[in-house]
């Protein structure tokens, strides 16, 4: 085996749900099975057995004698702001929690969601994912769980949360526990990226769990899975509860990096082959182009004419600004700083770079977001220092909707 990564397998993997609710049943084992005949087979089944065995327990407790609730984590995930006040305004706590060994299926999950859900209808309470942690609708629970064919999205119980870094964006999944598994994590992600790899971790998500569940039979207690992942346009589709297309895969290497601090966590960090030494942002977006295509390249033109000297004119007096609005930290994600600079070169070629930093009023640090023609070391993704001076035009994107703010000499392109 090529490098191998070795994990070591959890003996069990416990989920837990807590119901919040002002209306608590008088007897909360009685409700917890009714709750668990509101599934359909074969859930009903399981989740009537899990309940009989020490494989589920329910109880029920005044909110003044539960843990409290992760509210900080709760909001981070979703939750509104009246969402929250209710939660701090019921008396009773009803937590849901089953153990059950690691790997495919998490039958622990299935039944703990789907009897955890129910009581929620039955107490007009809501529910609590803890593990996200994240408040769940009973009707998302419904679409989470497996359907009459078995079949289960796997992006309604992995998400894919993400925040900002100096050198883009640092993305991770969140789910990956359910199965045993440590999470995975890429780093300096290029904001232009952020729907690709998003994305694409999910599809790493789903070849790895289905590599785990192999490598799980027998029961042992450590496995060594291979550190060269491939990861095709199918896992992504199925990932996503789509049919698989043909075509498109990718190959990374995983890197198991443990915890920084005692109570931290360890990730399988997404890296590129070492046949491919490229900078973090190229290997990226090779991915993304190799599973999903490349992104746009076509060269847009215009005259050097009044309007577009106006246009320049007008996006250079309002730079100072804009810097101001990037230190202060008014301009957070989703949303970018991005400017448009010239590079040198006898042939006038402009590319936008992410702004990632801008220490100094004369440089700036960024992350290229396309090839440029003329210089081949400009690739998509990778780091760039952009003289000011150089700024022709600047602007506020975000990914899916493109620039929302400025771009004044874009308006001018054909």
């Amino acid at each position: 085996m090529d490098d191998p990564v070795t994990l070591s397998v959890p003996e069990l993997v416990e989920a837990t749900y807590v119901v919040v609710t002002s209306r608590p049943p008088v007897d909360v084992q009685a409700a917890a099975r009714e709750a668990a005949q509101r599934l359909p087979e074969p859930l009903r089944g399981g989740a009537l057995r899990m309940l009989a065995g020490p494989l589920i327990s329910v109880t029920v407790s005044a909110a003044g004698d539960a843990p409290p609730l992760p509210l900080a984590f709760l909001e981070v995930f979703g939750a509104s702001a009246g969402q929250v006040r209710e939660l701090g305004a019921a008396t009773h706590v009803i937590v849901c929690q089953a153990v059950f060994r690691p790997g495919w299926p998490p039958a622990h999950e299935w039944h703990a969601r789907g009897i955890a859900a129910g009581l929620a209808e039955l107490t007009g309470g809501t529910l609590v994912d803890m593990f996200t942690p994240q408040i769940v609708a009973p009707a998302a629970v419904v679409r989470s769980l497996p359907g009459p064919d078995g079949r289960v999205v796997l992006t309604r119980w992995v998400l894919v949360p993400q925040s900002s870094g100096a050198r883009g964006l640092w993305m991770t999944t969140k789910g990956l526990g359910r199965f045993g598994l440590p999470e995975l994590q890429v780093l300096d992600v290029p904001p232009v990226l952020a729907t690709a790899w998003t994305r694409a971790l999910c599809g790493l998500a789903s070849a790895l769990v289905r590599d785990w569940t192999l490598a799980l039979q027998g029961e042992p207690s450590f496995v060594a899975l291979p550190s060269r992942l491939m990861v095709t346009a199918g896992d992504v589709a199925r990932a996503h509860g789509q049919d698989a297309p043909t075509g498109g895969y990718a190959e990374v290497r995983l890197r198991l990096d443990p915890p920084d601090r005692f109570d931290g966590q360890a990730f399988l960090t997404v890296l590129p082959p070492e046949a491919a030494p490229r900078v973090a942002g190229e290997f990226l977006t090779s991915v993304s182009a190799a599973l999903f295509g490349g992104p746009a390249t076509g060269i847009r033109r215009a005259p050097r004419d009044a309007r577009m000297d106006a246009a320049i004119a007008a996006a250079r007096a309002a730079l100072p600004a804009a810097r101001a609005r990037f230190l202060a930290g008014t301009i957070a994600a989703p949303a970018w700083l991005i400017v448009k600079h010239g590079l040198p070169g006898p042939r006038r070629e402009y590319v936008w770079s992410t702004v990632t930093g801008w220490p100094d009023p004369s440089r700036i640090h960024g992350v290229s977001m396309s090839d440029a023609e003329t210089d081949p070391s400009v690739r998509a993704g990778t780091p760039t220092t952009v003289d000011a001076a150089a700024v022709v035009d600047w602007g506020i994107w975000t990914d899916g909707r493109g620039i929302i703010e400025g771009g004044w000499t874009n308006r001018l392109l054909s």
